[in-house]
């Protein structure tokens, strides 16, 4: 009995040191073809990417196909790109598509929105429902 645990342990050992070996060489192979990636500052986006996404968004919720990652997307560009008219109107559509579950921020830009294009009473109501909501 003790001369098949022996053996047993003797092969066990030779295995496991082979199978060491030979995942050393392999990670040796991988690094040397890996080139390293780059840094961010490295990175060239161009500028059209987010604008052609932004028309593509529009252009599908203008055929009728909503969602509310494409309304907040195309909502918080135009608010951000100081487009209060568009940011009203896709501000509009996604408080129609999904008041209920939008964050606090959206009642205030959305009110942000309405003030500057004149509507001012509806503007009123979303900073209210805004602070409620804050708290």
């Amino acid at each position: 009995m003790e001369k098949y645990a022996i053996v047993f342990i003797v092969f066990f050992f030779a295995i496991s040191g082979f199978a060491q070996k030979n995942n050393k060489v392999r990670a040796n192979k991988k690094t040397e073809n890996v080139k390293p990636t780059p840094s961010i500052e490295e990175v060239v986006v161009p500028a059209f990417t987010k604008i052609k996404i932004i028309e593509n968004y529009e252009r599908v919720l203008e055929k009728g196909y909503k969602t509310e990652a494409m309304l907040q997307a195309v909502a918080d560009y135009s608010f951000f790109a100081e487009d209060m008219a568009a940011a009203a109107k896709w501000y509009t559509q996604l408080f129609e598509f999904c008041a209920d579950e939008l964050e606090a921020v959206y009642y205030y830009r959305y009110a942000e929105s309405l003030k500057s294009i004149g509507q001012t009473e509806k503007a009123a109501e979303m900073m209210a429902l805004f602070q409620s909501k804050k708290v």
